[in-house]
């Protein structure tokens, strides 16, 4: 379901969603942590949130897909290994995100007091948490897929090397 479009992995198709989606919710998250804001920011952050975390689950789901039908070996698959735990990290996180997300909005419909300043600092903080693992997991994985192709192409001597750098 989630491997190839028309022979295509979907995988670096999917993955653009959540590389936009998470960083405009996580700075949008900061933005709520102001109380005339919050009002207006409510629902968009859910919407935002709750969209991100769809789209990290169908990048996850379509890397797996993409893994499981390629044949690595070594310090490539070493190196894929540890962008999927990082990207296994990353649902998790956008998964909190979007229910405190949800439950910000609702609190902020109903109240203005310390319950809303509370559930906007634990989004704000899982907005936070959601961008970093973000730029850790493309990185991760950007530097597998780069570092492969260069030593493939021979503009680099060493997988190990180019994935340390």
């Amino acid at each position: 379901m989630f491997d190839f479009i028309d022979g295509v992995p979907m995988h670096p198709l999917f993955l653009h969603a959540p590389i936009v989606l998470i960083p405009i919710t996580a700075l949008l998250t900061l933005a709520f942590l102001v109380p005339r804001w919050r009002w207006a920011l409510r629902w968009p952050i859910a919407i935002l949130a709750v969209l991100a975390a769809g789209a990290t689950y169908a990048t996850v789901k379509s890397g797996e897909e993409l893994k499981s039908n390629l044949e690595l070996g070594g310090e490539i698959a070493a190196a894929i290994d540890a962008h999927e735990t990082w990207g296994d990290r990353l649902l998790y996180a956008t998964i909190v995100m979007a229910v405190l997300a949800v439950v910000a909005a609702i609190v902020v419909t109903r109240t203005a007091g310390v319950a809303a300043t509370v559930v906007a600092v634990l989004l704000a903080i899982s907005g936070i948490t959601a961008a970093w693992l973000t730029y850790e997991t493309g990185d991760r994985g950007s530097r597998a897929v780069w570092c492969a192709t260069g030593l493939a192409a021979g503009e680099t001597d060493s997988l190990e090397e180019c994935l340390r750098t």
